[in-house]
């Protein structure tokens, strides 16, 4: 195997210099104007180049504009050296204008066609209807929450010249040839918006955005002409010698070379800070001491200012709100989450715009495209996930320059709970990696070594353990973000090690061919018989185009609802046709042999939990699993997936069963488990299935069908589990990735080896745990003045790095 060595430092992507046009050509000024009201540009702060000093220089935003356009000008004319742009300016700088104008321009100019790549659909939609409030109408944008029959009727206005400025999701985008978004459409530029999601360590890292670069630099060469492209975000992190750095990695991830740099400074000197030292009173617990501070906070909030109370979780933000704000106050504050109806939450912001509403209890939801100039008040409950993001949720205070904001918190040490917490939730583990590599290399064996193949996500999904959720579209895109994070991470730690690109991970359409089983009849066989290809000795399984069935007979249904109907076997009346995979199984043991050792663990499993339930109410400790199952030959890595596909509550057609629970000890990485009565059922049903489904000899190949959260399908993953059978699954709705190969030896070997580690896992964490360095520091004095802090900020921001910032600003 390759020797691997840590900590490659990789080349900093090539700067252009900046040649700033002296003025914007008058017919911008015009549109300027007649769109959007305004008689003059605003200003721009700028560092003029941090490699030398923070040196600034004022700039206007119709210079960049200008700027913007000359680019788009000269790919049009056919030149290859065409300048790609990356902006960053904090909140309320004004940075949509700085594309949407352009793109006004270059339609009306050229009919040349804008597209906006954005990862937040509400911020899709916010920019979308407030251009079309103004009385733009050039301007439309696509999602997968459009039914077929909405975006195709959104496609043809694109085709035919009647929109210039496209707003699109990145999944979609890659999810589809170019062309069947623009036709013949000609490419002005490609906006990349909060460009900043696709840095990998921050906690708003978009994988999708990550596949961005490489899609639009193959794009170029297949429509065979340039076209510049323009990344701008709020918050991200000049540090080219960090580990957290974000403007180099955007630059280098968006292959964005040769690159124009406009970093903006993150200083808002109309924003203030107000940060408390929480005391726990005598008698008194953190939990309460919070709502105290709190509650006393919102009685000033609600006394003539307008605030953002940032809390980190969804789940209780709504009893908490109750406690905060006396019963007075009550129809002046409301709660915004991510899983808040779309019109609940549009309503929300709307009152807050007009007044009615003056403190908005939210989750980090409330964010991104929520454009209210007049909020003076932002709250922190907790530190943000990251020092970042904390940045840039109190930049929503003050976006008009007449506004004095304030940033307010009542800090506490044991806030980082909330912190930490959401970092669990979130996080990937380096076991986890290893094992995602080795089931990677056993789907490459099992599916005869080709060179190319696609993978679907759920051959992962006991892998990661995800809990599982009644919703199996969340749970999927969950279990898609999870699992192509984590190829994406181990595709690029490898590539860096080795210096070339051991494999490749490409995304694929959101929908594509599948398997459907209908145990109802054959009604929905001959109704879409068009879409299907019976599966010979199978009862009732089709292959079906799902992409081809959902867009030409259920147009009116948007991806979601297409998806959740087939996965409830609601799609057809009449019929229960629900999507199904294919799970192709290779036996490492005879049936006979593997029957054998299932039963012989479930045998010691059983005895341990009786035992548990006899002498301690049915509590027993992780420890106690790990010594049975190391009895059976299981590695704890195996072992603890076991346990956990034991332990989750098993969601089966309405059905929710789970008969053990967990909680994680105090001081310790350790599980403490409680088993309630009926354990001994759910084991020997498995029994039952087995005798009735795995049946052949040492290297035979079974095949099923069945749905992702079935029982065979845990079963097989128990199996797998106890090292008795390899098997991949095709089809049943979930996402593949298109996965290719270039060196599968030093992969095998990296797969079978023990001591392999995710470098850029490792600096994801190292990060991590300077974030929590950063905003002890920030928020454990209340002696830095305002402007102090804003120097804090922006040293940070400029590459300094925590050590050095507590030497500068210890008091």
């Amino acid at each position: 195997m390759t020797d691997i060595k840590e900590g490659t430092t990789q080349r900093l992507p090539e700067l252009k210099e900046r040649h700033l046009p002296e003025a914007c050509r008058g017919e911008v000024n015009t549109l300027l104007k007649d769109i959007y009201g305004y008689d003059q540009f605003r200003s721009l702060e700028i560092y003029d180049d941090l490699f030398k000093s923070k040196e600034k220089l004022c700039i206007s935003q119709g210079q960049l504009i200008e700027n913007v356009i000359l680019e788009v000008e000269k790919a049009q004319k056919g030149e290859t050296q065409v300048d790609n742009i990356l902006l960053t300016a904090p909140t309320g700088s004004g940075k949509s204008l700085l594309f949407q104008l352009p793109a006004i321009y270059l339609g009306q100019e050229y009919k040349l066609l804008t597209i906006v790549v954005s990862p937040l659909k509400a911020l899709i939609v916010d920019q979308v209807e407030s251009l079309l409030d103004l009385g733009y109408t050039r301007v439309a944008y696509a999602s997968s929450d459009l039914s077929p029959e909405q975006k195709a009727e959104v496609y043809q206005q694109v085709r035919e010249g009647e929109i210039d400025l496209f707003y699109l999701s990145p999944e979609l985008l890659l999810s589809y040839d170019i062309k069947h978004f623009v036709g013949d459409r000609r490419i002005g530029m490609v906006v990349i918006d909060e460009a900043h999601t696709v840095t990998t360590w921050g906690k708003e890292f978009r994988v999708d955005y990550w596949f961005l670069g490489r899609y639009l630099k193959t794009l170029k060469q297949s429509l065979g002409y340039h076209f510049p492209l323009f990344a701008l975000t709020a918050t991200a992190v000049w540090n080219p010698k960090g580990n957290n750095d974000m403007v180099f990695e955007t630059i280098r991830s968006l292959q964005m070379e040769p690159c124009v740099l406009y970093v903006g400074t993150v200083k808002r000197r109309n924003i203030g800070f107000d940060i408390r030292q929480m005391e726990i009173e005598e008698d008194e617990t953190y939990d309460k001491a919070k709502q105290r501070v709190i509650s006393a906070r919102t009685d000033d909030f609600l006394d003539g200012h307008k605030t953002l109370l940032y809390y980190p979780f969804a789940s209780g933000i709504d009893m908490r709100l109750k406690t905060w704000v006396k019963p007075a106050g009550w129809n002046l504050v409301a709660s915004y989450y991510g899983k808040k109806e779309k019109e609940q939450k549009a309503a929300i912001v709307q009152e807050f715009k007009e007044g009615t509403k003056r403190l908005i209890v939210a989750t980090k939801a409330f964010g991104m495209g929520v454009d209210i100039s007049d909020i003076d008040r932002v709250y922190h409950v907790a530190p943000s996930s990251t020092f970042v993001d904390y940045i840039q949720e109190i930049g929503r205070a003050a976006r008009d320059a007449d506004i004095q904001g304030l940033s307010a918190t009542d800090y506490h040490e044991r806030d980082f709970y909330y912190m930490k917490r959401l970092h669990q939730m979130g996080n990937i583990a380096q076991e986890q990696l290893v094992l995602i590599l080795r089931k990677l290399m056993e789907v490459y064996r099992m599916k005869g070594e080709k060179p190319e193949m696609l993978v679907s996500l759920s051959d992962f999904e006991f892998v990661v353990k995800l809990p599982r959720t009644k919703n199996k579209l969340e749970y999927e895109a969950e279990l898609g973000q999870l699992i192509k994070t984590a190829l994406l991470w181990l595709e690029d730690d490898l590539a860096q090690r080795f210096g070339k690109h051991l494999l490749e991970v490409s995304p694929k359409n959101l929908l594509a061919e599948g398997y459907v089983q209908d145990k109802t009849g054959d009604a929905f066989a001959r109704e879409f018989k068009a879409y299907l290809t019976k599966i010979e000795g199978e009862e009732g399984v089709y292959k079906a185009r799902l992409d081809d069935l959902w867009e030409e007979r259920f147009p009116e249904f948007g991806y979601k609802e297409f998806k959740q109907k087939l996965n409830n076997g609601t799609l057809w009346e009449g019929s229960r046709a629900v999507s199904v995979g294919k799970h192709e199984v290779l036996l490492k043991e005879d049936a006979t042999v593997i029957r054998e050792r299932m039963d012989a663990l479930f045998k010691d499993l059983t005895a341990m939990l009786k035992t548990a339930l006899i002498k301690s109410k049915g509590r027993f400790d992780e420890e106690e699993l790990r010594a049975l199952f190391a009895e059976h030959g299981m590695d704890v890595r195996s072992a603890k997936r076991f346990i956990g596909s034991l332990l989750e509550s098993r969601t089966e057609e309405g059905r929710s069963v789970s008969y053990i629970s967990s909680v994680k000890k105090k001081d310790s990485n350790e599980l403490s488990f409680t088993v309630t009565k009926g354990f001994d059922l759910l084991l020997s049903r498995y029994q039952k299935l087995f005798a009735q489904r795995i049946v052949g000899s040492k290297g035979d190949r079974l095949q099923f069908y069945c749905t992702p959260f079935s029982d065979l399908n845990m079963l097989l993953n128990l199996l797998s589990m106890l090292d008795c059978l390899s098997f991949s699954v095709e089809g049943g709705g979930t996402p593949c990735v298109f996965i290719r190969f270039n060196n599968p030896a030093d992969l095998l070997a990296l797969a079978s080896s023990d001591d392999y580690r995710n470098f850029i896992l490792d600096n994801n964490e190292r990060v991590f745990q300077e974030q929590i360095e950063l905003f002890s520091f920030f928020f454990g004095t209340d002696k830095l003045t305002d402007e102090q802090r804003w120097d804090f900020i922006e040293d940070y921001f400029t590459g300094m790095d925590v050590e050095d910032l507590k030497k500068k600003f210890a008091q």
